[in-house]
């Protein structure tokens, strides 16, 4: 009975252990984050750079860490680009939102490619940014506005963005229809920007639709969520095999920690052993110098009585009258 009693108590503490842990965790999360959940599972191709998962770059299956920031903290593909900032492969962050506002839908997650300023009083469109990018070489417009447009003001046509991300390809942005500011955005894999795909995003994203950046990477796990709502289609054949590896190496942690703790511990227990066996031989070693030492020094001795003897005798004997 005191041994069962021992053991449920001895559970009863591991999953305390384990529950601090997980609170200290996602505590850490949520501190970092900012937000709650603090992070999202990728869904969809749109943000791949290959066929297959890469770490480094948002696939589907993977998580991802959501930070909430201000528009001022975002740095878009334009900036990054003439700075050399980059995330996720590209220049530029990568922002989490809720399509033109709409909180029931499911958030996209996109690079932010700029930032549009709308002037509604003249009907043009300002990207200060561009002022920092070759006007000809990395961009131009057609526009129908006969004026300097190379530091990026007073915008209207169509915007061109050469060897754009990872494919290094000409990308185009109509400027005629947006008429408010906000990020232009689009997925790495995708091939036109949000805006102008006549889809869910009709608007650049304004600042309160923005639920944060993206931050940080846990490749593969998201796929036990994916396969839950049934979305696999997504996944990337490799992603699976390296789930399945993720999990074998988790689960045969424990273990070959323990096997090497217990060849560490025979490693050291067998020198400490032949320390003692060396301790034991050398003192018998000694033991019998020593007894060896004591023996000569008796014979010595003996010897040395016994020559006093003779040479008394032989005295006595000279002493002797009859002699």
């Amino acid at each position: 009975m005191a041994k069962i009693e021992e053991t449920i108590i001895d559970i009863g503490k591991d999953v305390l252990v384990s529950l601090v842990i997980l609170a200290i965790i996602l505590g850490s999360l949520y501190a970092f984050s900012g937000r709650w959940p603090p992070m999202v599972v990728i869904e969809s191709g749109s943000m791949m750079h290959s066929e297959e998962s890469q770490i480094g770059v948002i696939d589907p299956g993977d998580i991802v860490l959501v930070q909430e920031r201000d528009k001022d903290d975002i740095t878009t593909y334009i900036e990054g680009r003439a700075t050399g900032y980059r995330k996720y492969g590209q220049y530029g962050d990568v922002i989490i939102f809720e399509p033109d506002g709409e909180t029931r839908e499911t958030p996209i997650i996109h690079r932010a490619v700029l930032y549009l300023e709308y002037d509604d009083e003249d009907d043009v469109y300002n990207i200060p940014a561009l002022g920092d990018l070759d006007y000809e070489e990395d961009w131009d417009i057609n526009s129908p506005i006969l004026q300097d447009v190379e530091d990026g003001e007073g915008l209207r046509g169509e915007l061109r963005i050469y060897d754009y991300g990872h494919e290094d390809k000409t990308i185009t942005i109509s400027l005629e229809d947006k008429e408010s500011s906000g990020f232009i955005t689009k997925g790495d894999n995708n091939r036109n920007i949000d805006q102008d795909t006549g889809e869910s995003i009709e608007k650049p994203v304004k600042e309160e639709w923005i639920l944060g950046r993206a931050r940080g990477e846990l490749p593969w796990f998201g796929v036990i969520k994916l396969s839950y709502i049934g979305r696999t289609e997504y996944i990337p054949r490799n992603s699976w095999i390296n789930f399945m590896i993720s999990l074998g190496i988790i689960f045969l942690l424990p273990v070959i920690i323990e096997l090497g703790s217990n060849i560490y511990d025979n490693l050291v227990l067998n020198e400490e052993a032949d320390e003692q066996d060396k301790g034991t031989l050398k003192e018998t070693a000694n033991s019998g110098e020593n007894e060896g030492s004591t023996n000569s020094k008796i014979e010595q001795s003996d010897r040395e009585g016994e020559h006093l003897k003779s040479i008394e005798e032989k005295e006595s004997k000279n002493d002797d009258p009859k002699s």
